[in-house]
């Protein structure tokens, strides 16, 4: 029993911990529109590249050929 409530309470300080940093993380990310802006343009770019897909999107900042 004792041993069951200490490793509840360290559980609970890890999760206090993780939701503490990820609270940081968003604050950072709000007031940071260069990061933003930089981590969308790596989400669209991890899309595009992703392949699989048979539609043609026309993008303004490189061309895949076709194959």
């Amino acid at each position: 029993m004792v041993r069951y409530i200490l490793h509840s309470q360290a559980l609970g300080a890890q999760l206090v911990r993780l939701v503490l940093l990820l609270a940081l993380a968003l604050l950072a990310l709000h007031h940071s529109p260069r990061l933003i802006a930089s981590l969308s343009e790596q989400a669209v770019n991890a899309g595009c590249h992703q392949g699989g897909g048979s539609h043609h999107d026309h993008h303004d900042h490189h061309h895949h050929p076709e194959p």
